[in-house]
C-alpha cells in the first residue's frame, strides 16, 4: 500500500486546538462517525498523527496510507462534506504549510517525499 508521512509546523498557541480535535475525533459519536466516513470516501486506509515538540516549535507528523495521495488532496480541497470542511478550516488556522489543490502551492507536487530507509522485524 502506498504511504506518505509529512511534518507540518503548528502555529504557536494552536497545540490545544489540535489536542481537542483529536480527542473529539477519537470519542464515539457523530464526529467520530463523520471522520471515519470522510476517510473512507477520501480513500485513506490508515491515518496516524503525532504532535512533536521541537526546539523551533511544535510539529504535527502525519502518516497516510492510500492508493492515490493526489486524489486524497484534491478531494479534501473540494469536498463539501461537513467534516472535510471543518478539517480544511482547522488546517488553514492551525497548521500552515500544507497546500491543498486550488491554493497557492508551496511545492510543485504536494506530499512528495523520498523514503530514506525501511526496516521491519522478521
Amino acid at each position: 500500500m502506498p504511504a506518505v508521512a509529512f511534518a507540518l509546523p503548528v502555529l504557536p498557541g494552536q497545540e490545544e486546538n489540535m489536542r481537542r480535535l483529536s480527542e473529539e475525533v477519537l470519542a464515539s459519536g457523530k464526529l467520530r462517525d463523520a471522520y471515519e466516513e470522510s476517510r473512507r470516501k477520501l480513500g485513506i486506509n490508515r491515518e496516524m498523527a503525532w504532535l512533536q515538540p521541537t526546539p523551533v516549535g511544535d510539529m504535527v507528523i502525519v502518516y497516510w496510507e492510500s492508493d492515490d495521495m493526489q486524489y486524497v488532496l484534491r478531494e479534501i480541497a473540494a469536498s463539501q462534506d461537513h467534516f472535510d470542511s471543518r478539517f480544511r478550516q482547522f488546517i488553514q488556522s492551525s497548521v500552515p504549510g500544507m497546500s491543498l489543490p486550488g491554493e497557492e502551492p508551496l511545492t510543485e507536487e504536494p506530499l512528495t517525499n523520498k523514503l530514506l530507509f525501511e526496516w521491519q522485524a522478521t
